[in-house]
Protein backbone atom coordinates (compact mmCIF):
# COMPACT_ATOMS: atom_id res chain seq x y z
CA UNK A 1 0.00 0.00 0.00
CA UNK A 2 2.67 2.36 0.67
CA UNK A 3 4.42 1.42 -2.76
CA UNK A 4 1.76 2.44 -4.33
CA UNK A 5 1.43 5.94 -3.29
CA UNK A 6 -1.94 5.52 -2.65
CA UNK A 7 -2.10 5.65 -6.66
CA UNK A 8 -5.51 3.79 -7.77
CA UNK A 9 -5.53 1.90 -11.63
CA UNK A 10 -8.15 0.71 -13.74
CA UNK A 11 -8.66 -2.88 -14.20
CA UNK A 12 -6.90 -3.19 -18.26
CA UNK A 13 -9.09 -6.08 -20.30
CA UNK A 14 -5.65 -7.14 -22.52
CA UNK A 15 -4.51 -9.59 -24.34
CA UNK A 16 -0.99 -11.18 -25.05
CA UNK A 17 -1.03 -9.39 -28.60
CA UNK A 18 -2.15 -5.50 -27.57
CA UNK A 19 1.13 -3.68 -27.13
CA UNK A 20 1.89 -2.07 -23.65
CA UNK A 21 0.92 1.67 -23.77
CA UNK A 22 0.43 2.44 -20.03
CA UNK A 23 2.95 3.20 -17.11
CA UNK A 24 4.41 -0.16 -15.83
CA UNK A 25 4.03 0.96 -11.94
CA UNK A 26 0.35 2.25 -12.70
CA UNK A 27 -0.20 -1.13 -14.73
CA UNK A 28 1.02 -3.40 -11.66
CA UNK A 29 -0.43 -1.38 -8.96
CA UNK A 30 -3.59 -2.90 -9.41
CA UNK A 31 -3.94 -6.37 -8.23
CA UNK A 32 -5.74 -7.88 -10.70
CA UNK A 33 -3.62 -6.64 -13.37
CA UNK A 34 -0.39 -8.24 -12.21
CA UNK A 35 -2.32 -11.69 -11.32
CA UNK A 36 -3.34 -12.16 -14.67
CA UNK A 37 -0.19 -10.86 -16.15
CA UNK A 38 1.29 -13.26 -14.05
CA UNK A 39 -0.51 -16.29 -15.64
CA UNK A 40 -0.42 -15.45 -19.15
CA UNK A 41 3.61 -15.12 -18.46
CA UNK A 42 3.56 -18.69 -16.68
CA UNK A 43 1.43 -20.08 -19.49
CA UNK A 44 3.94 -18.34 -22.18
CA UNK A 45 7.05 -20.20 -19.80
CA UNK A 46 5.17 -23.26 -19.47
CA UNK A 47 4.35 -23.94 -23.36
CA UNK A 48 8.28 -23.47 -23.80
CA UNK A 49 9.44 -25.86 -21.54
CA UNK A 50 10.08 -24.06 -18.68
CA UNK A 51 8.11 -25.36 -15.13
CA UNK A 52 6.47 -22.88 -13.20
CA UNK A 53 5.02 -22.98 -10.14
CA UNK A 54 2.98 -20.87 -8.47
CA UNK A 55 3.09 -19.58 -4.26
CA UNK A 56 -0.58 -18.93 -2.84
CA UNK A 57 0.85 -17.54 -0.09
CA UNK A 58 4.84 -16.67 0.51
CA UNK A 59 6.94 -17.19 -3.20
CA UNK A 60 9.63 -16.87 -1.05
CA UNK A 61 8.77 -20.14 1.32
CA UNK A 62 8.33 -21.84 -2.54
CA UNK A 63 11.37 -21.05 -4.12
CA UNK A 64 13.21 -22.07 -1.24
CA UNK A 65 11.33 -25.48 -0.64
CA UNK A 66 11.41 -26.20 -4.20
CA UNK A 67 15.39 -26.01 -4.29
CA UNK A 68 15.41 -28.00 -1.14
CA UNK A 69 13.51 -30.75 -2.81
CA UNK A 70 15.94 -30.24 -6.07
CA UNK A 71 18.85 -30.90 -3.97
CA UNK A 72 18.24 -34.65 -3.26
CA UNK A 73 18.80 -35.51 -6.40
CA UNK A 74 21.06 -32.59 -8.20
CA UNK A 75 22.94 -29.58 -7.68
CA UNK A 76 20.91 -26.45 -7.63
CA UNK A 77 21.01 -22.38 -8.19
CA UNK A 78 18.63 -19.70 -7.17
CA UNK A 79 18.87 -16.42 -7.89
CA UNK A 80 17.49 -13.52 -5.66
CA UNK A 81 17.86 -10.78 -3.83
CA UNK A 82 15.92 -11.42 -0.75
CA UNK A 83 16.91 -12.06 2.88
CA UNK A 84 14.19 -14.03 3.05
CA UNK A 85 15.76 -16.47 0.87
CA UNK A 86 19.10 -16.71 2.31
CA UNK A 87 17.48 -17.60 5.67
CA UNK A 88 14.77 -19.94 4.43
CA UNK A 89 17.40 -21.74 2.25
CA UNK A 90 19.99 -21.78 5.62
CA UNK A 91 17.09 -23.14 7.68
CA UNK A 92 15.69 -25.88 5.57
CA UNK A 93 18.80 -26.91 3.43
CA UNK A 94 20.03 -30.42 3.88
CA UNK A 95 24.23 -30.01 4.33
CA UNK A 96 24.24 -33.51 3.59
CA UNK A 97 22.08 -33.30 0.07
CA UNK A 98 23.70 -31.64 -3.31
CA UNK A 99 24.85 -27.88 -3.02
CA UNK A 100 23.01 -25.31 -2.97
CA UNK A 101 23.95 -22.17 -4.35
CA UNK A 102 22.34 -19.02 -3.63
CA UNK A 103 23.36 -16.11 -6.18
CA UNK A 104 22.42 -12.27 -6.31
CA UNK A 105 20.92 -11.01 -9.58
CA UNK A 106 22.41 -7.92 -8.72
CA UNK A 107 25.90 -6.86 -9.52
CA UNK A 108 27.85 -4.15 -7.45
CA UNK A 109 30.82 -3.14 -9.84
CA UNK A 110 32.88 -6.08 -10.49
CA UNK A 111 31.16 -8.25 -7.37
CA UNK A 112 28.77 -10.50 -7.29
CA UNK A 113 27.27 -12.16 -3.95
CA UNK A 114 27.62 -16.00 -4.10
CA UNK A 115 26.43 -18.31 -1.08
CA UNK A 116 26.91 -21.66 -0.97
CA UNK A 117 24.54 -22.72 1.49
CA UNK A 118 26.09 -26.06 2.96
CA UNK A 119 29.06 -24.25 3.76
CA UNK A 120 26.94 -21.45 5.54
CA UNK A 121 25.69 -23.60 7.52
CA UNK A 122 28.41 -25.76 8.81
CA UNK A 123 30.12 -21.95 9.51
CA UNK A 124 27.09 -20.89 11.57
CA UNK A 125 26.46 -24.23 12.99
CA UNK A 126 22.38 -25.83 13.30
CA UNK A 127 21.70 -24.14 16.30
CA UNK A 128 22.15 -20.87 14.52
CA UNK A 129 20.58 -21.78 11.42
CA UNK A 130 17.76 -23.41 13.27
CA UNK A 131 16.88 -20.15 14.29
CA UNK A 132 17.60 -17.61 11.78
CA UNK A 133 13.81 -17.17 11.27
CA UNK A 134 12.88 -15.75 14.48
CA UNK A 135 15.93 -13.50 14.11
CA UNK A 136 15.04 -12.16 10.92
CA UNK A 137 11.51 -11.49 11.72
CA UNK A 138 11.93 -10.33 15.70
CA UNK A 139 14.49 -7.69 14.11
CA UNK A 140 11.86 -7.09 10.86
CA UNK A 141 11.05 -8.56 7.49
CA UNK A 142 7.99 -7.88 5.38
CA UNK A 143 5.32 -8.17 7.97
CA UNK A 144 7.15 -7.16 11.14
CA UNK A 145 7.95 -3.89 12.12
CA UNK A 146 11.77 -3.02 12.40
CA UNK A 147 13.18 -2.13 15.71
CA UNK A 148 14.91 0.84 15.78
CA UNK A 149 18.86 1.01 15.99
CA UNK A 150 18.58 -2.69 16.13
CA UNK A 151 20.28 -4.58 13.10
CA UNK A 152 20.37 -8.42 11.91
CA UNK A 153 23.74 -8.21 13.46
CA UNK A 154 22.66 -7.25 16.51
CA UNK A 155 19.93 -10.57 16.82
CA UNK A 156 22.54 -12.97 14.96
CA UNK A 157 25.49 -11.75 17.28
CA UNK A 158 22.96 -12.38 21.22
CA UNK A 159 21.66 -15.55 19.55
CA UNK A 160 26.03 -17.07 19.94
CA UNK A 161 26.87 -15.40 22.49
CA UNK A 162 23.81 -15.23 24.80
CA UNK A 163 22.38 -18.49 25.87
CA UNK A 164 19.36 -17.10 27.56
CA UNK A 165 18.40 -15.21 24.43
CA UNK A 166 18.90 -18.37 22.24
CA UNK A 167 16.55 -20.54 24.47
CA UNK A 168 13.83 -17.36 24.68
CA UNK A 169 13.86 -17.69 20.50
CA UNK A 170 13.37 -21.70 20.54
CA UNK A 171 10.00 -20.51 21.60
CA UNK A 172 9.30 -19.08 18.23
CA UNK A 173 9.99 -21.72 16.52
CA UNK A 174 7.85 -24.40 18.55
CA UNK A 175 4.66 -25.05 17.13
CA UNK A 176 3.04 -25.42 20.50
CA UNK A 177 4.31 -22.15 22.23
CA UNK A 178 1.23 -20.41 23.88
CA UNK A 179 0.15 -16.45 23.34
CA UNK A 180 1.69 -16.29 26.82
CA UNK A 181 4.81 -17.73 26.24
CA UNK A 182 5.61 -16.05 23.04
CA UNK A 183 5.11 -12.89 24.51
CA UNK A 184 6.97 -13.18 27.61
CA UNK A 185 9.79 -14.79 25.28
CA UNK A 186 9.66 -11.82 22.66
CA UNK A 187 9.80 -9.36 25.71
CA UNK A 188 12.71 -11.20 26.78
CA UNK A 189 14.39 -11.22 24.04
CA UNK A 190 13.95 -7.44 23.29
CA UNK A 191 15.69 -6.71 26.31
CA UNK A 192 18.37 -8.06 25.63
CA UNK A 193 18.75 -6.93 22.53
CA UNK A 194 18.85 -3.74 23.92
CA UNK A 195 21.11 -3.90 26.45
CA UNK A 196 19.23 -4.48 29.33
CA UNK A 197 18.76 -7.54 32.46
CA UNK A 198 16.96 -10.73 32.45
CA UNK A 199 13.34 -10.63 33.78
CA UNK A 200 14.02 -6.48 33.72
CA UNK A 201 10.88 -5.88 31.53
CA UNK A 202 10.26 -3.69 28.80
CA UNK A 203 8.81 -0.92 30.91
CA UNK A 204 11.48 -0.39 33.39
CA UNK A 205 14.11 -0.32 30.45
CA UNK A 206 12.26 2.01 28.88
CA UNK A 207 12.27 4.13 31.79
CA UNK A 208 15.67 3.54 32.03
CA UNK A 209 17.13 4.56 28.73
CA UNK A 210 14.69 7.70 28.84
CA UNK A 211 16.67 9.16 32.12
CA UNK A 212 19.80 8.13 31.10
CA UNK A 213 19.48 10.29 28.05
CA UNK A 214 17.79 13.38 29.84
CA UNK A 215 20.68 13.39 32.18
CA UNK A 216 23.56 12.80 29.73
CA UNK A 217 22.35 14.70 26.63
CA UNK A 218 21.91 18.26 25.55
CA UNK A 219 19.07 18.20 22.93
CA UNK A 220 15.44 16.54 23.59
CA UNK A 221 14.93 12.76 23.78
CA UNK A 222 14.65 11.34 20.37
CA UNK A 223 11.23 8.83 21.33
CA UNK A 224 12.31 6.43 18.77
CA UNK A 225 15.47 5.66 20.06
CA UNK A 226 13.89 3.96 23.54
CA UNK A 227 12.54 0.64 23.43
CA UNK A 228 9.16 -0.03 22.58
CA UNK A 229 6.72 -0.79 25.26
CA UNK A 230 5.87 -3.67 26.72
CA UNK A 231 2.36 -3.66 25.28
CA UNK A 232 3.55 -2.66 21.51
CA UNK A 233 6.20 -5.24 22.11
CA UNK A 234 3.31 -7.88 22.77
CA UNK A 235 1.81 -7.48 19.54
CA UNK A 236 5.09 -7.23 17.54
CA UNK A 237 6.02 -11.13 19.64
CA UNK A 238 2.60 -12.19 18.11
CA UNK A 239 3.44 -11.20 14.63
CA UNK A 240 6.90 -12.47 14.56
CA UNK A 241 6.04 -15.93 15.63
CA UNK A 242 3.16 -16.34 13.12
CA UNK A 243 5.40 -15.53 11.13
CA UNK A 244 8.10 -18.08 12.27
CA UNK A 245 5.06 -20.53 12.06
CA UNK A 246 4.20 -19.88 8.13
CA UNK A 247 8.27 -20.11 7.40
CA UNK A 248 8.91 -23.04 9.48
CA UNK A 249 5.25 -25.12 9.27
CA UNK A 250 3.62 -23.62 6.59
CA UNK A 251 1.54 -21.58 9.24
CA UNK A 252 -0.76 -24.27 10.56
CA UNK A 253 -3.65 -23.27 9.58
CA UNK A 254 -3.29 -19.96 12.42
CA UNK A 255 -5.64 -17.10 12.57
CA UNK A 256 -3.75 -13.59 11.63
CA UNK A 257 -6.33 -11.96 13.77
CA UNK A 258 -5.30 -14.08 16.66
CA UNK A 259 -1.84 -13.21 16.37
CA UNK A 260 -1.00 -9.40 15.87
CA UNK A 261 -3.60 -8.73 13.09
CA UNK A 262 -6.55 -7.26 12.16
CA UNK A 263 -9.37 -7.06 9.16
CA UNK A 264 -10.32 -3.72 8.12
CA UNK A 265 -12.49 -3.30 4.86
CA UNK A 266 -11.04 -6.74 3.84
CA UNK A 267 -7.25 -6.12 4.69
CA UNK A 268 -5.20 -7.25 7.39
CA UNK A 269 -3.72 -4.39 9.13
CA UNK A 270 -1.21 -4.60 12.56
CA UNK A 271 -2.38 -4.28 16.33
CA UNK A 272 -0.09 -1.57 17.16
CA UNK A 273 -1.01 -0.80 20.40
CA UNK A 274 -4.06 -1.94 22.76
CA UNK A 275 -3.48 1.60 24.44
CA UNK A 276 -2.80 5.59 23.33
CA UNK A 277 0.92 5.47 22.64
CA UNK A 278 0.79 9.17 24.31
CA UNK A 279 -1.39 11.03 26.71
CA UNK A 280 -4.23 12.87 24.38
CA UNK A 281 -2.83 16.44 25.60
CA UNK A 282 0.71 15.38 23.90
CA UNK A 283 -0.60 13.69 20.46
CA UNK A 284 -2.29 17.06 19.83
CA UNK A 285 0.91 18.59 20.10
CA UNK A 286 2.04 16.33 17.17
CA UNK A 287 1.06 16.85 14.32
CA UNK A 288 2.50 17.02 10.17
CA UNK A 289 1.76 19.13 7.35
CA UNK A 290 3.08 17.12 4.21
CA UNK A 291 2.35 18.02 0.93
CA UNK A 292 2.10 14.14 -0.51
CA UNK A 293 1.09 10.95 1.31
CA UNK A 294 2.80 10.29 4.14
CA UNK A 295 4.59 7.72 3.52
CA UNK A 296 7.98 8.70 4.62
CA UNK A 297 10.10 9.19 7.84
CA UNK A 298 9.76 12.87 6.85
CA UNK A 299 6.37 12.81 8.20
CA UNK A 300 6.37 13.66 11.51
CA UNK A 301 3.33 11.89 12.59
CA UNK A 302 4.87 8.60 10.92
CA UNK A 303 8.59 9.73 12.58
CA UNK A 304 7.28 9.83 16.14
CA UNK A 305 4.80 5.96 15.57
CA UNK A 306 1.94 7.84 15.36
CA UNK A 307 -1.35 7.98 12.97
CA UNK A 308 -2.30 11.27 10.95
CA UNK A 309 -4.62 13.05 12.80
CA UNK A 310 -7.57 15.72 12.17
CA UNK A 311 -4.72 18.64 13.73
CA UNK A 312 -2.23 17.53 10.35
CA UNK A 313 -2.67 20.16 8.04
CA UNK A 314 -2.79 18.93 4.58
CA UNK A 315 -4.37 15.37 5.20
CA UNK A 316 -5.92 15.53 8.47
CA UNK A 317 -5.91 11.91 8.98
CA UNK A 318 -8.07 10.97 6.06
CA UNK A 319 -6.40 11.44 3.11
CA UNK A 320 -2.83 8.95 3.27
CA UNK A 321 -1.41 6.25 4.09
CA UNK A 322 -0.32 7.10 7.83
CA UNK A 323 -4.23 6.71 8.38
CA UNK A 324 -7.17 4.81 8.70
CA UNK A 325 -9.09 4.20 5.31
CA UNK A 326 -12.02 6.22 6.44
CA UNK A 327 -15.81 4.14 5.66
CA UNK A 328 -19.11 5.09 5.87
CA UNK A 329 -19.48 3.89 9.23
CA UNK A 330 -16.80 6.18 10.13
CA UNK A 331 -19.24 9.13 8.74
CA UNK A 332 -22.56 7.80 10.41
CA UNK A 333 -23.78 7.09 6.97
CA UNK A 334 -25.98 4.17 5.65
Amino acid sequence: MRRSKGIVSPNVNFAENMPFKSKKEAFLGNPVNKQKFIDMLSSKLSESGVRCLKAVDDADLLIAQSAVNFSKEQKTAVIGEDTDLLVLLCHHADPNQYPIIFKSDKQVGRKLKIWDISKTIKSLGEDICNLLPFIHAITGCDTTSRLFGIGKNIGLKKCKENAYFMEQGKTFIHSSSSKDEVIKAGAECIVQMYGGLQHEGLDILRWRKFTSKVVSGHVGVQIKTLPPTSDAAKYHSLRTYLQCQQWINNGQNLDPTEWGWYIQNGKLFPVKSSIAPAPEQLMKMIKCNCKLNCDTKRCTCRRNGLECSAACGECRGINCTNSNPVTAEDLGED
